[in-house]
């Protein structure tokens, strides 16, 4: 049986059973040498293909199957999934996709499990042709299916956006076009490493929106892991870029990460502060601070301070009133479907209350210690009212002494007519082709 798809069905089972994060299983297991590039890429389309269509798929199986989902295993539908998947979404010939899921399904699963993937995918190969898929005409089922997203989430959207905006986005999420790298200034330029990048065999384009940025960039593994280990890079989404830039940290100041880990927003305010600028990063998460105070050696950054400790009570740590603090404040992250299409499955509507909570917590915290006339800027990356415009509105209630500053002059060119009267922007992958970030500028008067 070949490895590709053994692999690709034991991320999946971890990722569906246990909510590991697809993105890091993945960059675990890819540190295998023994795996070729053309296996490397049929998991990674694989593993992600079935997160990002998982009610597709779904759909296709339960109209060939002799049983509804709801008596299929967990284990033996995810074989499905990839069985299905390789069938309607990858230009294998069918007999292969049959042939070599139902290996997969002897290998991994209990005794006469095979004969029914079996039966299921031959249905498929024989019928999907002439499948009827939902009409248009019923738009939220259509988008649920069609789209893959979960119902609560489409009818939310729905409630958000008007038709043809709601449909955009949830095209933007399933299409994942390649990472964005910030280049390190202090050890190349954008020039070098774009040529680096070329003649290595991949590919890159220039950012429209920043100087220090690479978009849509597909390179091989050993060559992107080779730059990160060299500290000419991090990578890191044109949205969480711009944050940085909204900070605005400035030579001789002194700048707070309140959720720092694990370091990307760091570095790019430690880099755009200059030598003098002091920035201290916070979280309370260790094992992820480690991985920050790696990425800072890599980059060569000696302006960074890291504290272990929970930014809700920021006060017992800092015994200065800093210039400016940034609240990257943990969210639903459905701005990242297109990087992280598992959290699809995972999020709630009732998350977003909870984590709007946590939010306000965060600022409540942070807000008593920044100096008069200081700057705090509040990032999420997800486009949900009550994580966004909700939460500014609980916390500038609570906080006369803060209002909501002009982000227009911090912004791209491109950008600027995105951004409200309000003092924030809401960036969307249908419209920016970002991933969602909703980012607001506060004063302390």
């Amino acid at each position: 049986m070949p490895v590709a798809r053994e692999i690709a069905y034991d991320l999946t089972r971890r990722v569906n059973s246990s909510g590991a994060y697809l993105s890091l299983l993945l960059q675990y297991t890819m540190q295998d040498d023994a795996l070729s590039s053309r296996d490397r890429a049929m998991v990674a389309e694989l593993a992600y293909g079935v997160q990002r269509h998982r009610n597709k798929m779904d759909y296709i199986i339960e109209k060939f199957s002799s049983r509804p989902l709801s008596e299929i295993e967990d284990e033996v539908l995810d074989v499905l999934r990839l069985g299905v998947y390789q069938i309607s979404e990858m230009r294998i010939p069918p007999h292969a996709s049959v042939n070599e899921t139902v290996d997969l399904s002897k290998e991994k699963l209990h005794p006469g499990a095979a004969s029914f993937v079996n039966a299921v995918l031959r249905n498929t190969v024989k019928g999907i042709a002439d499948l009827q898929w939902p009409s248009r005409n019923n738009l939220p089922y259509y988008l649920e299916i069609i789209f893959s997203h979960p119902r609560w989430l489409v009818d939310y959207i729905l409630d958000m956006l008007d038709a043809t905006s709601a449909e955009a986005l949830c095209v933007a999420d399933n299409q994942f076009q390649g990472i964005s790298l910030r280049i390190n200034p202090a050890k190349t330029d954008r020039e070098s490493l774009m040529n680096r990048i070329v003649s290595g065999g991949g590919r890159a384009e220039v950012s429209h929106h920043f100087e220090e940025a690479l978009v849509k960039v597909g390179l091989p593994r050993r060559l992107l892991l080779d730059l990160l280990e060299a500290g000419d890079c991090v990578v890191q989404d044109e949205s969480s870029m711009l944050v940085g830039h909204v900070v605005d940290p400035q030579p001789g100041s002194i700048v707070v990460d309140a959720c720092a880990a694990p370091g990307g927003k760091t570095s790019h305010l430690a880099i755009l502060g200059g030598e003098s600028c002091r920035v201290i990063a916070i979280d309370r998460n260790s094992r992820r601070l480690d991985a920050l105070c790696k990425t800072v050696n890599r980059l060569g950054l000696a302006n960074i301070e890291v504290v272990e400790g929970d930014s809700a009570k920021l006060g017992d740590y800092l015994s200065l009133a800093p210039d400016a603090i940034l609240v990257d404040a943990p969210c639903s992250g459905l701005g990242t479907l297109r990087r992280r299409p598992e959290l699809k499955w995972r999020r709630t509507r009732e998350d977003l209350r909870r984590l709007a909570e946590t939010q306000l917590a965060l600022l409540d915290g942070c807000a008593e210690v920044l100096r008069p006339g200081g700057v705090m800027v509040y990032s999420v990356c997800t486009y949900t009212l009550e994580e966004t415009t909700e939460v500014m509105a609980s916390f500038l209630a609570k906080r006369p002494d803060y209002v909501l500053d002009d982000v227009s002059p911090y912004l791209p060119h491109e950008m600027k007519a995105s951004a409200g009267s309000a003092g924030h922007i809401q960036l969307m992958p249908h419209l920016h082709d970002t991933e969602g970030m909703f980012v607001a500028r506060l004063k302390r008067t």
